[in-house]
């Protein structure tokens, strides 16, 4: 199975409401950064930049996850919005009777691109 075809099977296998909310996410992180690539690690969908991991989201039941946790230390801003949302070490996690903040979310895999993207 090709990795548009693991996606397309991974997002199949949501249910209804996680997969309207992983495809918002889906589509705010794309819209962050156009030409990303999409492939299946860890059972989630990951986003990757030349090969290389953005992040991950994924659909459950209950909620939506964003992966991992950006580095915020630079962003004191960013880490306050992110405080309502941090599940564990390591995870943003958005429940489906919640409004999902897609600003937020554009932001953090902006983030994610500012590691792999260092400035010039």
């Amino acid at each position: 199975m090709g990795q548009g075809e693991a996606v397309r099977a991974y997002l199949d296998s949501l249910p209804p409401t996680a997969r309207e909310r992983v495809d918002a996410v889906r589509a705010r992180v794309h819209a962050t950064a156009p030409g990303l690539g999409e492939r299946i690690s860890y059972g989630i969908l990951t986003f990757t930049l030349d090969g290389r991991t953005v992040c991950y989201t994924a659909g459950y039941a209950r909620h939506v996850a964003v992966y991992p946790l950006p580095d915020v230390s630079a962003d004191p801003d960013l880490a306050e919005r992110m405080a309502p949302y941090v599940f564990g070490r390591g995870t943003l996690k958005f429940p489906h009777g919640a409004e999902l903040p897609l600003d937020l979310v554009g932001d953090v895999a902006a983030a994610h691109l500012a590691r792999l993207r260092p400035p010039a």
